[in-house]
């Protein structure tokens, strides 16, 4: 599944649905869509990972939004936006297309996001991968969390874009959700995290593992970011902590046994 395929799947779960950005394919009409309604949009690959190809839109006078690339930012005027996007994105490709062929690979190859508004600690944007995993017929469990801490001057949280690995909780006494309850906030993650991977279930009844990508916006609500299949698990390498890893490698190295 790509990541346009995860999003209509999981959204079709009434207990999932609410806690997903919303997401459409690229295409001029649901650019202004988003950008109007939401204020400040995301444009990732259908198909990417790592931080490539993400552009942050956000909405700013006089008709104008701010395109930012990274650490790059411009502006662009609302009527010439999806050009400007466009360009950027096939820049390689645009001398050898036309208008139409342009359209329909940006419509097949790029979603748009609603940009949740993360949380951030001492100025820094973050998120949480969260670990699921089940040996054979047993149930889910959460077997790891940690926090991505974006990087100076970064909205996105990719590792090879700067960002810092910690402790979920260093970072929540970090954020001004040090002011509610933890343990609240992480069962919240968890159960949120768990419904995923029993949606998921649902069509792959073989599948044994799962990593999320999930943040809080700013009242303490959770948000599913993203689902990755084959989630890497180096980062928790990362924590000075070694429990986490060493849970998820014990899971994965019974996970053939009765």
């Amino acid at each position: 599944m790509n990541k346009w395929e995860k999003y209509l799947f999981l959204h079709g779960e009434k207990q999932i649905r609410s806690m997903l950005p919303q997401t459409r394919l690229m295409t001029a009409d649901h650019l202004q869509e988003l950008l109007q309604k939401h204020g400040s949009i995301i444009l990732k690959p259908i198909d990417g990972s790592g931080g490539r190809g993400i552009l942050l839109v956000t909405s700013a006078e006089n008709d104008r939004s701010l395109v930012q690339i990274t650490l790059t930012r411009q502006t662009a005027a609302n009527h010439e936006l999806f050009s400007v996007l466009a360009n950027e994105i096939m820049r390689d490709y645009i001398p050898y297309l036309n208008e139409i062929d342009i359209r329909q690979l940006l419509a097949a190859s790029y979603i748009i996001q609603q940009r949740i508004p993360l949380v951030e600690a001492e100025d820094r944007p973050f998120d949480i991968r969260v670990m699921v995993q089940r040996k054979n017929d047993s149930p889910w469990t959460v077997t790891g969390k940690l926090a991505k801490w974006a990087g100076s001057g970064y909205a996105i949280t990719n590792v090879n874009l700067g960002a810092a690995i910690l402790p979920v909780e260093t970072v929540l006494e970090r954020s001004p959700l040090r002011k509610h309850s933890q343990k609240a906030l992480l069962s919240h993650l968890d159960e949120a995290a768990l419904l995923v991977a029993r949606r998921f279930q649902q069509r792959f009844p073989g599948i044994r593992e799962l990593g999320l990508d999930m943040c809080f916006d700013p009242q303490g609500n959770p948000w599913i970011i993203e689902v990755n299949f084959k989630p890497h698990d180096y980062l928790f390498l990362a924590l000075e902590d070694q429990s986490m890893y060493q849970a998820i490698q014990e899971y994965r190295g019974k996970e053939g046994e009765n």
